[in-house]
């Protein structure tokens, strides 16, 4: 046990290579999911550290499973971190140099340790994740679920949870707290309103975002279908500025945020967390970059590492390298939609395309609260574990859907993304829904981006910037691109209720809303992609 500043001591364990006299490079790893589980497989990772030459030292966060201390997410871990580097440079093993790696809020609490200062500190391996992943709870945002789930898993018990928070009952959305997440219900609440309980942001980053202000090398690594996607790019994008800018390195593979990889429905595929084979196979592949990456600026070789500064995963195609992200090789283009009259209750509905003449149109449908539009994929940390046919749902009557015709050549669609729509609703405000799909020969409808965003009302025709994300992304032959759009997907999103009530209020009236988007000369509603020449 390793006392902090205030007395709390928090579960720690050390793995040594041999000889164990010799003072040693560190790697720290600070999470909240069991520092021995499977789930986390940090024995087999500490195994290959120690290969190297590294101490590695493996920390349970307070209140988290053998650790004391209350259990709140993101305030205590910048004075936690700076007390365990404390800690570690004080142990005859420990040379005096430290980096840190590690997936999710154990690469949070590396920012964490970064907005320290701790002069110990001198690499950081942040993977699918975000300094201020926080940012996700804010009131400008629609609410994404699977957050708020997590704050319930994570934090209301020593262990972890796994009973659904978000549910339909009777025709109604429900989120329900069992009796031992009670504690935490206020802490979700003020979450959900964008004012943690206890001033989240402040406690957090004390002296600001840390990515900004980056003064040691880091690893950003990453994947497309990762729900934290844009806040580890945002982090990227800030520390390629920092006074460190020069040893950024970025990674971006074609997988999600338990690392799943992408693959066809026929393609043989491992699960890593129940295969132990699996397992063996995935720690070789991930933890080669990190290994090298620490390797260099932990044991003191001079320069800068010898590697791409950019590796990203075309998925469909294959890794590529490059100088900078967005790469330079590519170009803008803007697709408008056409025929909105058309885009309800067919699969293919109206038209996108670079060519349409942008005339005034729209399309109306209505948005129960009773029968929202439902998010088929089981989990979306593990979604490329399965991502499922969606064209079903692309012929509902509450669904609109813009598709291009079939690719004559490959394209990659490579950067960023975003919708631009015109929407207005009866209600008094509401929530608007993207999701931009592969489109198979066969009708095969499969996710490649998602996103939402508030709408005013009522009857006021909001501009609607939906930020869908970042993507590296084939379309083949014969492939379209389709951009659905709802307003609602349950439960990746709360169901809005149509009514002034919180979205949370599960015992508020709800009411159907009407759902206006249009098309207007001068101010087409389009999708704004980015393609490699």
């Amino acid at each position: 046990m390793v006392a902090m500043a205030d007395g709390v001591r928090l579960a720690t364990d050390v793995y040594l290579p041999e000889p164990i006299h010799h003072s040693r490079a560190t790697v720290l790893v600070r999470l909240p999911y069991d520092k021995t589980g499977r789930y986390t497989f940090l024995p087999d990772i500490a195994a290959r550290m120690t290969a190297h030459g590294f101490a590695v030292v493996v920390q349970d966060v307070r209140g988290k499973f053998l650790s004391e201390g209350e259990r709140v997410p993101f305030v205590n871990e910048v004075a936690d971190g700076a007390a365990t580097l404390d800690w570690i440079v004080a142990q005859s093993w420990s040379n005096g140099v430290v980096g840190m790696m590690g997936d999710s809020y154990y690469g949070f609490t590396q920012w964490a340790a970064v907005a320290s200062g701790h002069p110990a500190l001198r690499a950081i391996v942040p993977r699918v994740t975000g300094s201020e992943f926080f940012r996700i709870f804010a009131p400008d945002l629609v609410p994404r679920l699977p957050l708020y789930e997590w704050v319930m898993h994570t934090f209301s018990v020593p262990e972890m949870l796994e009973s659904p928070y978000a549910t339909m009952r009777g025709g109604r959305a429900a989120y329900e707290l069992p009796a031992e997440a009670a504690r935490v219900g206020d802490l979700i609440r003020d979450l959900a309103n964008g004012h943690a309980r206890r001033s989240l942001v402040t406690p957090a980053l004390p002296h600001g975002r840390p990515a900004a202000n980056l003064s040691i090398p880091a690893l950003h690594m990453g994947g497309w279908w990762d729900n934290l996607q844009r806040h580890q790019l945002s982090d990227w994008h800030a520390a390629s500025r920092s006074p460190a800018g020069g040893h950024q390195f970025l990674r971006m593979g074609a997988s999600d945020h338990e690392d799943f990889r992408l693959h066809e429905d026929d393609e043989p595929h491992a699960n890593h967390e129940v295969d132990d084979d699996a397992l063996a196979h995935y720690l070789d592949r991930m933890t080669a970059d990190p290994i090298a990456f620490l390797d260099h600026y932990l044991h003191g070789r001079q320069g800068r590492w010898l590697a791409p500064r950019v590796r990203y995963e075309i998925a469909n195609l294959g890794w590529q390298a490059a100088d900078r992200w967005v790469p330079a090789d590519v170009v803008e283009r803007q697709l408008v939609l056409g025929r909105l009259e058309a885009a309800t209750g067919t699969a293919d509905g109206g038209s996108l395309s670079p060519t349409v003449r942008a005339e005034r149109s729209s399309i109306s449908w209505t948005h129960n609260p009773a029968e929202p539009v439902p998010f088929l994929i089981a989990s979306e940390w593990a979604q490329c574990e399965h991502l499922p046919d969606e064209q079903a749902l692309h012929e509902r009557a509450d669904v609109a859907t813009f598709t291009t015709d079939g690719f004559g050549l490959a394209t990659d669609i490579v950067g960023h993304v975003e919708a631009e729509l015109h929407v207005s609703t009866s209600g008094p405000s509401g929530h608007i829904v993207a999701r931009l799909l592969d489109v198979y020969p066969s009708g095969r409808a499969r996710v490649v981006l998602e996103g939402a965003a508030l709408v005013e009302g009522p009857q006021v025709a909001t501009r609607c910037r939906i930020d869908l994300g970042d993507t590296a992304y084939r379309m083949r032959p014969g492939h379209r691109l389709r951009l659905a759009i709802s307003a609602s997907c349950f439960p990746l999103y709360p169901v809005h209720p149509g009514t002034s009530a919180e979205v949370w209020d599960a015992q508020a009236a709800i009411a159907p809303a009407t759902y206006t988007l249009l098309g207007m000369p001068g101010a087409p509603s389009v999708l704004k992609i980015t393609t490699r020449r």
